[in-house]
């Protein structure tokens, strides 16, 4: 399959929109409009993810949960994850202020996007059941027990008052995301797909509106955190998100723009990782004001580039030996 150069321009935009959600406070992200486009960077993160995930199962042929737990396979997929944050947990843990383990940042129990690598990990253990669904029963089938399973649990968690920390960390908030990518995917062609997506779409800028400018009472867990808004009945907004972006983003007038964000896009995963020590740091050590929200998206994509080219160069190889035995 063609590889598509909208996908890295979108995830390049994302990650500094990630950046600006860590520099900007909560009254200034709603000032601004950001539950449209800011807050959408995590969940659009998501869409690309069972996306990209379901291209690659289905160029590969995949189709047996023999294949998809492969040990080899299940290390291949660790290996892009692991190595680069384990750089990130170690100097948290070396240089924060707080005597946390390094065990403590490596299930994502730091701050600023922390609980991601843990997601990620769980995808990967998660993706190959979403697809096997598909391809025992249907694409809408599937998406339509992930809305039902991840509502069931945003509910759950509201009922039983889950503690917040491990809520971040469970992939099921997020399960309804990674199943629209790969419903997406497999149906984007047929005619229902479009109506079902503009439906959806309107009724998801409605409720963000309703929750974020309204405040009103819902039983959803997120309401009461940091992602407040971010359930099912949002993502259909940013599946919208990412329909545009990957019809439209081509057509970049500016070459240079693009092409920046593109490059950005390539070292997403890294420039995600650093900003988390960046922000963590900076909340410990100093009291940062939000107006140097440019430094901090300069230096969060600097370090991030860095950090890129180090483990391409000098970690990539010698780990890669351990992780594709």
């Amino acid at each position: 399959m063609k590889y598509n150069k909208n996908i890295d321009v979108m995830k390049g935009i994302a990650i500094i929109f990630v950046i600006l959600i860590h520099s900007f406070n909560d009254e200034t992200l709603h000032k601004i409009g950001g539950p449209f486009y800011l807050l959408q960077a995590v969940p659009l993160f998501l869409i690309i993810s069972g996306y990209n995930q379901a291209q690659s199962y289905n160029r590969h042929s995949i189709k047996s949960l023999a294949e998809f737990y492969h040990p080899t396979f299940l290390l291949k997929k660790l290996y892009r994850l692991l190595p680069i944050a384990l750089i990130i947990y170690a100097l948290q843990a070396l240089f924060g202020p707080e005597e946390h383990s390094f065990l403590f940042y490596l299930i994502g129990r730091g701050g600023y996007g922390g609980y991601y690598i843990s997601i990620m990990i769980q995808a990967i253990l998660v993706l190959p059941l979403l697809y096997l669904l598909v391809e025992k029963t249907s694409p809408l089938t599937m998406l339509l027990l992930s809305f039902v399973g991840n509502l069931m649990y945003e509910y759950f968690c509201y009922s039983f008052d889950i503690p917040s920390f491990l809520y971040r960390l469970l992939l099921f908030r997020y399960l309804f995301a990674l199943a629209l990518g790969m419903w997406y995917f497999f149906d984007s062609h047929r005619t229902y797909a479009a109506v079902l997506m503009k439906i959806g779409a309107v009724f998801s800028v409605w409720y963000l509106l309703v929750v974020h400018y309204f405040d009103i009472p819902v039983p959803f867990y997120s309401f009461d955190t940091s992602w407040k808004g971010q359930d099912p009945l949002s993502f259909f907004y940013s599946l919208l998100v990412f329909y545009l972006g990957l019809k439209y983003f081509s057509s970049f007038r500016i070459d240079i723009i693009k092409q920046s964000f593109i490059f950005l896009g390539k070292r997403s995963y890294a420039i995600f990782i650093v900003q988390m020590l960046y922000f963590w740091l900076l909340s410990a050590y100093t009291d940062w004001p939000e107006s140097l929200f440019l430094l901090d998206v300069l230096v969060s994509c600097s370090l991030g580039t860095a950090l890129y080219r180090i483990e391409q160069r000098y970690v990539s190889g010698k780990i890669k030996n351990l992780f594709c035995l």
